[in-house]
């Protein structure tokens, strides 16, 4: 069960909470087919089969691009890129999908019957807490669910509060919002959990016990240290 609220002056409604309870009317259904939204600063690669100079980058070969290896182009802040042959084209406010079928029409008049492949490199999202491997998580997918960017960290680690997790994510024009999810309750993972958005910031928080462990751990090493320097002591008198 999801719950979900704007930063600024909300309550968080916890799980649990009675089924008649309504959620936040704008939170997207589980089943709705989210894709990104191409805007400026992107990073993108273009892929035509078989046309390998007029891509930028290619996703079709033993060595596709990524943003190490720089073989990129960025989306400028007029929401337009300079590509080989066409020219100048504009595709911020289209989603990966729309801009193949928009960049095939245009480079149809110059290649026969083109398969073009656009990525956005940088289309990715934040983990970080009590998983094994924190850090920046490339969405490959346009439909990459929670449970699989945790796999890819490595899964939690056994600190980890799965019932408190929280997304930060930005809405264009809006406050960042605050999404709570309980993995630990059946009815979520029975809805494959949640699609991710690109710059989505996922914490998972640590449960009490640890600063519980951390506190006696910190209390019984110099008592351990005392214990084994006085044994050491009366083996010398002995």
């Amino acid at each position: 069960m999801v719950s979900m609220c704007l930063l600024q002056g909300c309550t968080p409604q916890w799980l649990f909470q009675p089924k008649e309870v309504p959620l936040y009317p704008e939170w997207p259904n589980m089943d709705d087919y989210y894709e990104h939204v191409i805007q400026p600063d992107d990073k993108i690669t273009l892929s035509i089969w078989g046309h390998d100079e007029l891509g930028v980058g290619s996703s079709f070969s033993v060595y596709s691009s990524t943003l190490e290896s720089g073989k990129y182009i960025v989306i400028d802040q007029q929401g337009e890129v300079s590509l080989p042959l066409i020219g100048k084209v504009r595709l911020a406010g289209l989603t990966a999908r729309e801009a193949d079928l928009f960049l095939n029409k245009l480079y149809s008049k110059f290649v026969k019957t083109p398969i073009i492949y656009l990525r956005v490199l940088n289309h990715m999202v934040t983990l970080f807490g009590e998983v094994n491997s924190p850090g920046n998580y490339t969405l490959v997918k346009q439909q990459t669910p929670l449970l699989e960017i945790l796999g890819e960290a490595g899964g939690f680690t056994k600190y980890a509060d799965k019932a408190h997790i929280k997304i930060l994510r930005y809405r264009e024009g809006r406050a960042w919002e605050e999404i709570f999810i309980d993995l630990t309750d059946l009815e979520t993972l029975n809805q494959s959990s949640l699609i991710l958005r690109s710059k989505d910031l996922i914490y998972i928080p640590e449960r009490k016990i640890k600063a519980t462990e951390q506190a006696i751990g910190n209390t019984l090493v110099p008592v351990v240290g005392v214990l084994g320097t006085l044994a050491i002591i009366v083996s010398l008198l002995k």
